[in-house]
């Protein structure tokens, strides 16, 4: 049952999914800079663009890797706890410390109190809504598991058609049509495509046509996101019809880069995969913490009598992203050196 090429190992390195998270790592950097370079403005979106596919290849890999492993219900959630329940915790409240000013006026049990609220409520941090929507994915993988595990590649397909309809292309229809869905079909929404998706495609085999296949859906679902960004294409009030990971212009460019980025992973040196190993144990941490890292180097430039808005953005942005993916890689390597401060990266 199922499709069965390629099985991941619980304790085995996978070259093409430490290059992926590598490079997702990076891009969600890249998707966060503000205000760095003078332009042209193209170059901005031609980046940011890039940037889109960096969460959904986090989200084709955690399901590529949960999905195609079997424990029960204790061991799952014993092993993944502690993993985000932790960092969860300890980023949302220093982002929430540092946002709301929280204990301005003294540490009280009436304001640790209203900072867990807003923890529940929502993110304290944009970045942070990553941590309540793998939590919600977490909360159902055992489900999805033993679906997985006796359902026809027919039954997995239908699953992953029903997803496209309740997201993507319902957007689409609900925004251009007059037509409404009235029924409730909303139950296979959310970022289980992904999940879904992550775990078919990372174990086709990649032959030549795969990878036509995977330029084709790259390079028509980057031009359209890039025209939408650009040229600022309507809706303007609805980001999800075409701006937002289940569009399905960016689901299309991700599920190429996914297979292209799996194909070259595949094939890297040994250097290269050595790297990507050492960049993936940290990837967690660099998202965690660099809005933070790009806080201090702006403060950084600025005290140097420069402005974060100058330079050529062509080469201003991806150098920015680099440096502060780098002082990310450093902090997070040192934090996990220290035994108190482990878990939170």
């Amino acid at each position: 049952m199922g499709i069965q090429p390629t099985q991941p190992q619980e304790k085995t390195t996978l070259p093409w999914v430490d290059f992926i998270r590598f490079l997702g790592a990076y891009l969600v950097v890249l998707a966060h800079i503000q205000n760095w370079g003078a332009g042209p403005a193209w170059a901005a979106t031609f980046y940011y663009t890039i940037s889109r596919i960096g969460v959904p290849l986090f989200f084709l890999i955690s399901g590529y890797l949960l999905l195609s492993k079997q424990e029960d219900l204790s061991t799952f959630f014993r092993k993944r706890a502690a993993r985000i329940i932790i960092p969860f915790l300890v980023w949302s409240i220093i982002y929430d410390v540092l946002n709301s000013n929280a204990f301005e006026s003294g540490v009280t049990f009436e304001g640790i109190l209203k900072m867990f609220i807003r923890i529940l409520r929502g993110p304290r941090e944009g970045h942070l809504w990553f941590f309540y929507s793998l939590i919600g994915l977490y909360l159902i993988t055992p489900i999805l598991r033993v679906f997985i595990s006796k359902a026809r590649n027919s039954e997995i397909f239908y699953y992953i058609a029903l997803w496209f309809i309740a997201m993507p292309l319902l957007f689409i229809v609900e925004e251009f049509t007059p037509l409404k869905n009235g029924f409730e079909i909303y139950y296979t929404g959310g970022y289980v495509g992904y999940f879904l998706l992550g775990y078919v495609l990372g174990r086709l085999e990649t032959k030549p046509p795969l990878l036509w296949s995977a330029l084709g859906l790259f390079i028509s679902g980057f031009l359209f996101t890039f025209a939408v960004f650009h040229f600022n294409l309507p809706p303007h009030d609805n980001e999800l019809v075409f701006q937002s990971y289940p569009s399905l212009n960016i689901i299309l460019m991700s599920l190429g880069a996914f297979m292209l980025l799996k194909i070259v992973g595949e094939k890297i040196s040994p250097q290269l995969a050595r790297l990507s190993n050492e960049a993936g144990k940290v990837s967690f941490g660099i998202y965690l913490i660099h809005p933070l890292v790009f806080v201090w180097m702006a403060l950084g430039w600025n005290a140097l009598g420069l402005e974060t808005g100058m330079g050529n953005s062509v080469f201003v942005i991806p150098l920015a992203a680099l440096v502060n993916f780098l002082l990310s890689w450093i902090i997070v390597f040192l934090i996990s050196k220290i035994p108190v401060l482990r878990a939170a990266v």
